[in-house]
């Protein structure tokens, strides 16, 4: 059987990274997996999902495509690869290929959209989802806040029962392979590459994995860290990432006098930012909105204690004071006060720590999401054979 995904793009961030785990986890489930990436791509990114056993098909189309001639170019290529099942990602635009499949013929389409529903989409995009949602046979959301934001009502999927009695859109949180993160951060000689770094060795290090975007927040996480700086004088900021904020952040770290307190590495592959992630003694996760919250489930699989903003999924990876802290979105003296609850208390880090991983196991695991993922396929496969 064969199984199409499509996505607008292929670059770094997290929604790329759960496209390649469904890719890899319907590989492993005996599909043949073909990925149609029909505007920007990254080398790496590519090359990541073709070792994971997908085909990948990129017809470099431009952004300034008309939806009608998308719409006909995706149609014909949906042909041409002529696919049993269509898993649309639901990125901007992401109503175009569900309409795209339909005209191809495709009986069964799924969609998962990564993203809340947020005053800056407009009541039009809400509007255009859930239109769109019908013209799938289900449609996906990566939380049940998420998945509340855009219709109004949410449902955890249930693989024991049969799709068709299930709601038409329902939740799949996204996976986690935990195995993977532990043997990749216990594999690093953190001493070495704190040195690589220049980061003193009786240094706290207080680190970010992202996108350096808005919506991720980290200028709220400078904003705390200058705050604290007088009285942490054993700190370091670590920062992950680029983005088209990273001059601006760059520049303020600079005004604050802080050039020597925050390192910003760049851009990483997911393994290095694994690694990178074995020398934080927290993680801050200060997001102005996240679906799921990929970086905060990957930093408690490998045992770190995580301050994370109270967004949309986040929410549901957290539980507040049991596997973590959570503060207010954008509430910069909040942070200030998680953070400080962590520096002075190394046994609530090992505390949240433990208890982190606990919780991904349970909730969140790739284990789980591969039960979820086969069960929702396999209860069409009579239908496509």
């Amino acid at each position: 059987m064969k199984v199409l995904i499509t996505i607008p793009c292929l670059l770094r961030g997290g929604t790329e990274m759960q496209t390649l785990s469904l890719a890899r986890v319907l590989h492993s489930c005996g599909y043949d997996v073909c990925v149609l990436c029909y505007f920007e791509f990254d080398d790496q990114m590519v090359r990541e999902f073709r070792a994971a056993g997908s085909h990948v098909e990129l017809p470099h189309l431009d952004r300034k495509i008309t939806p009608l001639k998308l719409v006909h170019r995706l149609k014909r290529q949906i042909k041409t690869i002529n696919p049993h099942f269509v898993h649309v990602q639901y990125m901007a635009p992401g109503a175009l290929p569900i309409i795209a499949a339909r005209l191809a013929g495709v009986k069964h389409i799924f969609a998962t959209v990564h993203q809340p529903y947020t005053r800056s989409h407009g009541r039009l995009a809400k509007l255009i989802l859930r239109i769109a949602s019908l013209f799938t046979t289900k449609f996906i959301t990566v939380s049940q806040n998420a998945e509340l934001s855009w219709f109004g009502s949410s449902h955890l999927i249930d693989e024991n029962n049969p799709s068709r009695r299930q709601c038409h859109h329902f939740t799949i949180h996204n996976s986690i392979d935990v195995k993977l993160i532990q043997e990749t951060v216990e594999a690093v000689n953190t001493k070495d590459l704190g040195e690589k770094l220049s980061i003193k060795e009786d240094r706290l290090v207080i680190g970010a994995i992202s996108r350096l975007r808005h919506e991720k927040g980290i200028d709220i996480l400078i904003e705390a860290f200058k705050n604290l700086v007088r009285e942490c004088t054993a700190c370091h900021v670590l920062i992950v990432g680029t983005g088209p904020e990273e001059n601006l952040l760059k520049k303020r770290v600079e005004d604050y006098g802080l050039d020597s307190r925050v390192t910003f590495y760049g851009e990483a592959d997911w393994g290095k930012a694994m690694q990178l992630m074995s020398i934080m003694d927290m993680v801050i996760v200060p997001s102005r909105f996240e679906g799921f919250g990929l970086t905060a489930a990957e930093a408690m699989a490998a045992g770190k204690a995580v301050v994370a903003s109270d967004s949309t999924g986040l929410k549901e990876i957290i539980i507040d004071g049991e596997t973590g802290i959570l503060f207010p979105v954008d509430d910069i003296d909040a942070l200030v006060r998680a953070i400080q609850k962590l520096i002075t208390n190394p046994s609530l880090r090992h505390h949240f720590g433990s208890t982190g991983i606990k919780r991904i196991n349970e909730y969140f695991s790739l284990e789980i999401f591969t039960r979820k993922m086969q069960a929702l396929y396999n209860h069409y496969l009579s239908s496509v054979s």
